[in-house]
């Protein structure tokens, strides 16, 4: 059986991967594919790429007590991800008005929302920093 540490360090790893990858595919669609972000979407980088800096630092240092400061960005993230991808899905239902150029009901990849990557992304980091918060408790 893994010892505490070492379960943590994977957690943390794993939550630091799938925050850079979401900050990289960001990048990806907006600087290569040149999809223009919207207003939610920039809300909810402002919550995802300093998770790819918190967590690689945290893991670099092995501080497991990271996990606070990461959860709330992802919970806050996921909830703008939440409203972001209702918005796309039901846009009569909601009133939010996203500043051109680009309406938040713009949707670049119909068979995989945008929005829906990051809220994945999200529950994933929130999901690791739950069981690290165990981890560390223990």
């Amino acid at each position: 059986m893994l010892g505490a540490m070492k379960r943590g360090t994977l957690l943390l790893a794993f939550a630091w991967v799938v925050a850079l990858v979401a900050t990289l595919g960001s990048l990806y669609y907006s600087e290569v594919r040149l999809f223009l972000p919207c207003e939610l979407c920039w809300y909810q980088r402002i919550f995802m790429y300093p998770q790819a800096v918190l967590l690689g630092m945290a893991l670099w240092r092995q501080d497991l007590r990271v996990w606070p400061y990461a959860l709330t960005l992802s919970l806050i993230g996921g909830g703008l991800s939440t409203l972001h991808l209702m918005q796309q899905k039901f846009p009569n239902l909601f009133t939010l008005a996203c500043k051109p150029p680009v309406p938040c009901t713009v949707e670049y990849i119909p068979q995989f929302p945008i929005p829906l990557q990051a809220l994945i992304a999200f529950l994933l980091i929130a999901f690791s920093m739950g069981l690290l918060a165990r981890e560390v408790r223990r």
